[in-house]
């Protein structure tokens, strides 16, 4: 199966409350819902950022992301 991750990334260094902005939608292929988070956790973690949340969507899956400092 394939998904859509939206990314949306909270910048470093930027004050609390500081809203995140729209990052890239990347492809995600799995084979079970738990294999897309592992995989959106995964593609995250390559983009050297960290995931704050990931969750799904009638659509795809959603994230939160810090950048790295």
């Amino acid at each position: 199966m394939r998904r859509t991750l939206k990314l949306f990334v909270i910048p470093a260094g930027k004050p609390p409350g500081t809203p995140p902005e729209p990052g890239p939608e990347l492809e995600l292929t799995a084979t079970s819902d738990d294999g897309f988070l592992s995989a959106a956790r995964e593609a995250i973690a390559q983009r050297g950022q960290r995931a704050r949340a990931v969750s799904f969507t009638p659509t795809g899956l959603v994230a939160y992301v810090e950048d790295a400092p």
